[in-house]
């Protein structure tokens, strides 16, 4: 039913290419993203291997074994050319063939699809970033027709999958990194949150046009689930519910997890946000988390610090429980990265825990 546990898998570098997750696409270019891919490679070589990876990255096999596992959805980021597109210095080619495949492949294992706008024309940040790292650009709210592209490419997507059974629902914009009061005369760089409300109403009801109340319209925290009281709050808006993003790793508050304290610590904010999205009025869903912890102490070993991300994952599902439910990030790295790849993080987990 509507309200059964999200127990779902990110396939995150799909559709939006990135290094960590399949650095071969990437290797000896010198590129950090898909804009600098493209320009390196130039269009046509480009497109060609974007085809090839589209085609082969995620496989109807990959869709077996995640509910083999005994996951029962995905969250499928998809970039704003998912329609294709062709700008005087780029050209992208359509995704459209592969999404329509994970839906077959979807209905086929018994699984439900998070349609993700992921991406938009002039970057909009994203508030998973550390502050360690600089941040890519936001500012998309200051390009001419990006407000526009980012609606039209909701409006494609929801006309064309707002009436599958397999589609959950859709999420409006992937983590933007959103402009707050920082003391009394000063805000931090991102999109305002007057803009982004905007936005949101805007795309509600252009997504809410072609697809029923029983799916989800989702939007995200922007790494403060607080700040959202009193947003949609009247009576046309339904079914409505907030992504929040968990991660433990590359903050000023994460802790060590292989102590107790910092363990103990990175559970309760875990549960404190899921509250706070709950107090501004909203069911929520952790769309991204990871194994990946801070790991001060230099003797730990391998089977050490992977018996302690188990520990961590196990913890972290059960302060989930307030939450709709989640998507690990992500379903497959080619390096099978411990923490963030779900076929090793997850894949031996007892199916109970699942359930």
């Amino acid at each position: 039913g509507l309200m059964d546990r999200i127990h779902g898998v990110n396939l995150s570098g799909w559709f939006i290419p990135e290094p960590w997750v399949t650095p071969s696409l990437f290797a000896a270019t010198g590129a950090t993203n898909e804009t600098e891919l493209q320009t390196v490679m130039g269009s046509v070589a480009y497109n060609e291997r974007i085809r090839q990876h589209y085609e082969t990255f995620i496989t109807e096999d990959d869709f077996r074994r995640m509910a083999a596992i005994g996951f029962n959805a995905v969250r499928l980021p998809v970039p704003w050319h998912a329609f294709g597109s062709q700008g005087e210095s780029e050209v992208y080619i359509s995704a459209v063939d592969y999404i329509d495949r994970t839906f077959e492949w979807a209905r086929k294992f018994g699984m439900r699809v998070l349609l993700d706008l992921a991406t938009v024309p002039g970057g909009q940040g994203d508030s998973n970033n550390s502050k360690s790292t600089p941040e890519s650009v936001a500012d998309w709210h200051s390009s001419t027709n990006g407000r526009h592209i980012a609606l039209s490419t909701l409006d494609q997507l929801a006309s064309r999958y707002g009436m599958h059974s397999e589609l959950m629902g859709i999420e409006l914009l992937d983590s933007p990194i959103m402009s707050v009061r920082t003391g009394l005369f000063h805000t931090s760089n991102g999109i305002p949150s007057h803009y982004l409300r905007n936005f949101y109403r805007d795309a509600y009801e252009i997504v809410r046009l072609h697809m029923p109340e029983t799916k989800m319209i989702v939007f995200s925290a922007s790494g403060h689930p607080a700040a959202w009281k009193r947003f949609m709050s009247g009576s046309k808006y339904k079914n409505v519910c907030m992504d929040i993003h968990l991660y433990r790793y590359r903050d000023d508050m994460a802790l060590d997890i292989t102590t107790p304290r910092g363990l103990s610590s990175a559970i309760a904010r875990n549960r404190r946000l899921i509250d706070e999205a709950a107090s501004a009025g909203f069911p929520a869903i952790v769309g991204e988390w990871s194994g990946a912890a801070v790991f001060t102490n230099a003797s730990i070993t391998p089977e050490g610090r992977s018996a302690f991300e188990r520990v961590f994952i196990s913890s972290q599902m059960a302060s989930f429980t307030k939450a709709r439910g989640w998507f690990f990030q992500t379903w497959k790295t080619e390096k099978r990265i411990a923490a963030w790849d779900a076929r090793v993080a997850l894949g031996t987990l007892e199916r109970a825990m699942l359930e």
